[in-house]
């Protein structure tokens, strides 16, 4: 017994990253009462007419809807003993302390992946799933064959942005001022090394691309890495002052 060594440092095991937050923003609505929220949608009507002394043609009017999201509750339960306590304290660890703090992860690692895949049979969708969204496109055909950054050149790296604000482009009917905009690039931890890769002048894609969209920021997280293979998403960050993506909760840590 004597031979023993207590290591005073604690090793904790490491767990993906939590970053729905950052990449589309975060805001609260409502509160723990809060059963469903309606957002108002406002669409601007109207057609012109020849102009006419005497006349009524022409007509303005404007469209009014609300798009519904549900709330889902959720909770988890800390508990330990008291002489459990006092066990875990002769080796110096605190754990109470430990249990609160995986508290804290296991809820935050939850609301993290709802953020991305929104709640089952509720109107809760994440911003992966959600039914505005459209289908994935394909990227670019690579010269060594196939649509995948493990053979991709620099250059065809950024061709597969490029396609993205292309997309952008034609579903925003012009709305996006121009390469210039404040514009989120969202992709799994596991393409981003790629985005290093330099063509015949020893220029890497990521400096390519943020040539070409100086406002573009680019950001990772492990729920694009998917069984159905690596997802990419661009995103405008606002249109017209207006916000175009946030992250919705009720209530936090009550």
């Amino acid at each position: 017994f004597l031979t023993n060594l207590l290591d005073p440092e604690v090793v904790r095991i490491l767990l993906a990253p939590m970053k729905a937050a950052e990449i589309y923003g975060e805001t609260k609505k409502g509160d723990w009462t809060t059963l469903s929220t309606q957002f108002p949608v406002v669409e601007s009507t109207g057609i012109t007419s020849s102009y006419g002394d005497f006349s009524n043609n022409g007509s303005t009017g404007a469209n009014v809807n609300w798009e519904a999201r549900q709330s889902y509750h959720f909770q988890t339960v800390t508990q330990w003993g008291e002489r459990e306590l006092e066990m875990y304290g002769l080796a110096k660890i605190n754990y109470a302390s430990e249990l609160n703090q995986s508290s804290a992860l296991v809820l935050s690692k939850f609301m993290n992946n709802s953020y991305f895949f929104g709640v089952a049979t509720l109107q809760n969708y994440g911003a992966l799933n959600d039914p505005g969204l459209i289908a994935p496109i394909l990227p670019t055909v690579k010269t060594a064959g196939g649509y995948t950054w493990a053979v991709a050149t620099a250059v065809e790296i950024y061709n597969d942005v490029l396609k993205l604000f292309i997309q952008l482009q034609t579903q925003m009917a012009g709305l996006v001022p121009d390469v210039d905009a404040k514009m989120t690039l969202a992709l799994s931890p596991f393409l981003s090394p790629y985005l290093k890769t330099t063509n015949e002048f020893n220029v890497q894609a990521e400096t390519i691309i943020k040539e070409n969209f100086p406002g573009l920021t680019i950001k990772t997280a492990p729920q694009y890495a998917t069984q159905a293979g690596q997802l990419m998403q661009l995103t405008i960050d606002d249109v017209e002052g207006t916000k175009t993506t946030y992250a919705a909760f009720t209530e936090k840590m009550r």
